[in-house]
């Protein structure tokens, strides 16, 4: 059999080395970062009570029972978080998509055509990247209406740039790399060119950027919900929940502070995940 025709070897993945690569932290943010992703879906089925139904007294103190204790109206404040969680997460995973997609397919065009397309696409990424997207996003969500997916739409508007501007990069150098020019040479063009010799190559680094970015889009999200833009009452989002409870943080000390403690822990295991990651795509 000729070279041309022998079949190709398909490479293995040697998850072994991969999480070796990460510490055991980030890997316990990883594996953390697919279970919360699992109970996100699985939210409606995981509550042992109905979060919209009074089940007890209100104002109960976490306890055996209820081991987040009970909200202002005696619902279960644990249902609550964990269906607050979908609201959160799903969301932004979303936004992280929808952007990294709409991002590299920039990217990837402007690096690869170079030239004046090349510099038209980097002046669009700049103007976008200047401007404050955080007030921005704000006036667009106050404009649209309050609810969860107008706060996603104007998250994403200002979001992909980012992603655009890495793909870019990463596709201006590997536009001269040896296997790239090699293809040139056997006659590769068009989509092909791109989508089989040049995106690979800047997947790694999308795909770390995407997952560090969890963390921030989550914070955007549930600040937007805190100060009321978000998806509205009686929905359990997590940073309208810490909201709607600030008043009570001398009192009732769980109603708001369990909330916020259900968001910064999903933030952090998404960035332990986001480190490993990068780890062990760096050593690859």
């Amino acid at each position: 059999m000729s070279a041309l025709n022998a079949p190709i070897a398909r490479s293995r993945v040697d998850w072994h080395a991969f999480f070796r690569r990460a510490g055991w932290l980030e890997n316990a943010g990883i594996i953390s970062v697919l279970v919360i992703t699992l109970i996100a879906l699985l939210a409606p089925w995981l509550t042992p009570f109905d979060p919209g139904l009074r089940v007890a007294e209100a104002y109960l103190p976490p306890s055996g029972a209820h081991w987040f204790g009970t909200d202002e109206i005696g619902r279960d404040l644990f249902s609550r978080i964990i269906l607050g969680v979908q609201y959160t997460w799903l969301p932004g995973l979303a936004v992280i998509i929808f952007s990294l997609i709409v991002g590299a397919a920039i990217g990837l065009i402007a690096g690869a055509s170079g030239g004046r397309v090349d510099q038209v696409i980097q002046r669009l990424i700049d103007l976008f990247l200047v401007l404050p997207s955080t007030i921005i996003a704000l006036a667009v969500v106050a404009a649209l209406g309050p609810g969860l997916v107008n706060t996603m739409i104007a998250i994403a508007i200002f979001w992909w740039p980012v992603y655009a501007r890495i793909s870019r990069d990463e596709i201006r150098r590997l536009n001269t790399r040896p296997h790239v020019e090699a293809a040139r040479i056997a006659g590769v063009r068009g989509p092909r060119l791109l989508l089989r010799y040049l995106l690979p190559g800047a997947v790694p680094a999308l795909l770390v950027a995407a997952t560090l970015d969890v963390a921030s889009i989550i914070l955007t999200i549930s600040l937007l919900s805190f100060l009321g833009l978000g998806q509205p009452a009686p929905a359990p989002e997590l940073g309208a929940m810490t909201a709607r409870a600030l008043d009570s943080l001398t009192v009732y000390w769980w109603l708001p502070i369990l909330p916020a403690a259900a968001i910064f822990l999903v933030c952090l295991l998404a960035n332990l995940a986001g480190d490993g990651l990068r780890a062990a795509l760096r050593g690859a």
